[in-house]
């Protein structure tokens, strides 16, 4: 019980201050890796509200993506992996709207039904363009392996979070608990690029 208490007081304290700061970057673990391999199929999910969705058609579409990797149950990395993407969510302001969608992909589908799904996400202010999905376990194990972090052991899987654009097919992997504002600068580098290619 005092375990417990201590590790929520720990995630509460991370969530309100500037992560930046406690979260410095990049550390050599946290680095990001340039083109890793990844593959965008189109299983049929459900997101937090229980509508069916298409992962490449409905999800990606062209918007540059931020994906993170996380279930509901995690009481140790995924509380402060979500605390992250909520502050990413501050930095993007109106080009989560425009140009960007954040993702949060559950690795334990069997728990993560869309209802809790929902109840988590209300946890981190998200907006409506943070979207967060689950799926039929074998769809959702294939998804996780087309996009390079399936872990067989969900409950100490790697913390990362997979930055792209799918129209181009160019893709960061962020390993670790990256900060906010390098993951926010690698999402404006991707979209100063498009607008480049325009």
């Amino acid at each position: 019980m005092k375990i417990r208490f201590v590790t929520i007081v720990v995630i509460a304290l991370l969530a309100a201050v500037d992560l930046s700061a406690v979260l410095p970057y990049p550390s050599p673990r946290e680095r990001p890796s340039a083109s890793p391999k990844v593959k965008l199929p189109n299983p049929e999910l459900w997101n937090q509200n229980g509508a069916v969705v298409r992962f490449a058609s409905d999800i990606a579409g062209d918007r540059i993506m931020a994906l993170n990797f996380i279930y509901t149950d995690c009481s140790t990395a995924c509380p402060v992996a979500s605390a992250i993407f909520a502050k990413l969510q501050d930095r993007l302001g109106d080009k989560l709207a425009r140009d960007v969608r954040m993702v949060s992909l559950s690795i334990n589908p069997a728990t993560d039904t869309p209802a809790r799904l929902k109840a988590y996400a209300e946890r981190f202010h998200a907006a409506p363009e943070w979207v967060w999905l689950t799926g039929e376990k074998a769809r959702v194990e294939a998804l996780l392996k087309d996009l390079g972090v399936y872990d067989r052991d969900y409950a100490n899987h790697a913390s990362v979070i997979l930055v792209g654009d799918p129209a181009h097919g160019v893709w960061t992997r962020f390993n670790g608990l990256s900060s906010p504002d390098a993951i926010a600068a690698r999402i404006d580098e991707l979209l100063l690029a498009r607008d480049e290619k325009s």
